[in-house]
C-alpha cells in the first residue's frame, strides 16, 4: 500500500507499521524519544498519580526536590514530523538519537521542573490535600518497604505498586539536554509547559475527576483502569494483554 511520504509514522496503526519496508541501514534513520509525556487524555502518567493522591495514600518520596523534564504530546508529535523531514542525504540527523522535551519553557530555563511540586500541583488542582502538608517518606524506609513488597509480590503472585524501581524513578533526577535536537532538527517546543500543563490539569478536572472514586481505586496493587485499558489496546492481537479469567 503506497503511502504519502509526508504522513507521520506515529499516526499509523502498529499492524500497518509492521509491514512497511525497513531502511537498509541504521544510517538511513534517526530515533526521537520524549520524556514523561503528558497532555489531555493521558492514560498512563496522570491517572495513576492522581488516583494515589485522591485516595490520600500518596506521600512525597525522599526530599521531594528531584528534577524532571516533561514533553507535551503535541511537542513529541511535532518532533517526529520534523525528524522525518531531516532524513535526507548528508543530514546530520542520520543515525542519531534525540530526546525532545518542553525545553526552556519548564519552570527552570535549564529545562526542568521539580517532580513532587508538579505532582502536588496536579493533586491540588483536583481538590486533593497538598502533599507538603503530610510527612515525607525517608529513603531508607522506602528502600526497605519496597524490598519487602517485591518479596510479597512474588509470593502472592500479584503486583504491588511499591517496588525498588518505582522508588528509584520517583527520587532520582531525570532531565535531559535537548540541544542536539535544537541544532540538528531545528526543534523547538510548539506548546510551552506553562500553557500545556495548566490545560492538561483543566482537562483532567473536567473529564477525569467526575469519574474518580476513592473507594473503587486499585489500592496498593495493580494500575488504574485507564492505564490498563491502554495496555490492552496496544496488546490487542499479540495475546499479551490482561490475563483472561478461567
Amino acid at each position: 500500500l503506497p503511502l504519502p511520504l509526508s504522513l507521520p509514522l506515529a499516526s499509523l496503526p502498529l499492524s500497518l507499521l509492521q509491514h512497511l519496508p525497513r531502511p537498509s541501514s541504521p544510517r538511513d534513520r534517526c530515533a526521537v524519544a520524549p520524556h514523561q509525556v503528558y497532555g489531555p487524555r493521558d492514560n498512563l502518567f496522570l491517572p495513576n498519580i492522581l488516583e494515589a493522591a485522591g485516595t490520600g495514600r500518596l506521600r512525597i518520596f525522599g526530599s521531594g526536590e528531584n528534577r524532571i523534564c516533561f514533553t507535551h504530546v503535541d511537542n513529541y508529535a511535532h518532533a517526529l514530523v520534523i525528524a522525518e523531514r531531516a532524513l535526507y542525504p548528508g543530514s546530520r540527523a542520520l543515525g542519531q538519537f534525540y530526546i525532545v522535551t518542553d525545553g526552556a519553557t519548564h519552570p527552570s530555563p535549564e529545562g526542568h521542573a521539580l517532580l513532587w511540586r508538579v505532582i502536588d500541583e496536579a493533586g491540588v488542582a483536583m481538590g486533593f490535600a497538598s502533599l507538603w502538608q503530610k510527612m515525607k517518606l525517608p529513603l531508607l524506609l522506602l528502600w526497605l518497604a519496597a524490598s519487602i513488597a517485591e518479596v510479597l509480590s512474588w509470593a502472592l503472585g500479584t503486583h504491588l505498586k511499591l517496588n525498588r524501581f518505582n522508588v528509584k524513578v520517583l527520587t532520582m533526577h531525570r532531565w535531559f539536554d535537548i540541544s542536539a535536537a535544537n541544532r540538528d532538527l531545528e526543534y523547538e517546543p510548539i506548546v510551552a509547559y506553562d500553557v500545556g500543563w495548566p490545560d492538561t490539569l483543566r482537562w483532567f478536572r473536567d473529564h477525569w475527576l467526575p469519574t474518580f472514586s476513592a473507594k473503587h481505586s486499585m489500592g496498593f496493587a495493580g494500575i488504574s483502569d485507564q492505564s490498563q485499558a491502554k495496555i490492552d489496546v496496544q496488546a490487542a492481537g499479540t495475546g499479551a494483554g490482561r490475563p483472561k479469567a478461567e
